[in-house]
């Protein structure tokens, strides 16, 4: 995923969601009944319009890719810096920043 625009990352998770579930030869009836989450929502997320966090989660773990969020954690802490800090060792930040920096 390149794009910042909102949209255009819910449309490209959407895109990723609807590969993964027609890879596995998954109808969304079926991948919506095995991850407890609604039809609607499941055909929203791949429309491009977005769900819910724990949709998604019971979504990855139905589709058997949830592994994909340990990857995610590790580079969102390389991208911070270099590792994450062991739980005993985490800091607060130490003023408050926008997220350009400012």
């Amino acid at each position: 995923m390149k794009s910042t625009e909102p949209q255009k990352v819910l449309e490209q998770l959407g895109d990723h969601f609807r590969s993964l579930r027609l890879a596995r030869n998954v109808s969304q009836e079926s991948l919506a009944s095995e991850s407890g989450v609604g039809l609607s929502t499941l055909k929203r997320l791949e429309n491009g319009r977005g769900c819910n966090l724990v949709a998604l989660v019971q979504l990855m773990i139905a589709l058997n890719c949830e592994a994909r969020l340990e990857s995610f954690f590790l580079q969102l802490a390389t991208d911070a810096g270099g590792g994450a800090l062991p739980a005993e060792k985490r800091r607060r930040a130490s003023s408050v920043r926008s997220l350009d920096g400012n």
